[in-house]
């Protein structure tokens, strides 16, 4: 009798240290999984992040193509175009000098 409980004491410690190290130390340990849901939130704040862009650009690619106005002025300051008889003037500001 003495020896059928060894036994059983000892599988259960067996397994009871193998639970154990595949918790702590195994493929899927707690903390594989830990880093791993860092990674993701990471991912998830960067795909939030890129989502925000994407909104910003489908608006203004929205405006440039229903506003004429906005078109014009976009035109007019980023690429310094003007009507055929248009005059065009920039002012500069002297440099400083040393």
């Amino acid at each position: 009798m003495n020896k059928k409980i060894y036994i059983f004491v000892a599988v259960l410690l067996v397994l009871i240290l193998l639970t154990l190290f595949e918790l702590f130390i195994g493929k899927n340990s707690l903390l594989q999984q830990k880093q791993l849901s860092a990674e993701i939130a990471a991912y998830q704040a960067e795909i939030d992040s890129l989502k925000e862009v994407i909104e910003v650009r489908n608006a203004e690619i929205e405006r440039l193509q229903n506003d004429s106005m906005y078109k014009e002025s976009i035109l007019r300051t980023r690429y310094g175009m003007s009507r055929e008889s248009e005059k065009v003037f920039q002012l500069v500001e002297p440099k400083p000098e040393k």
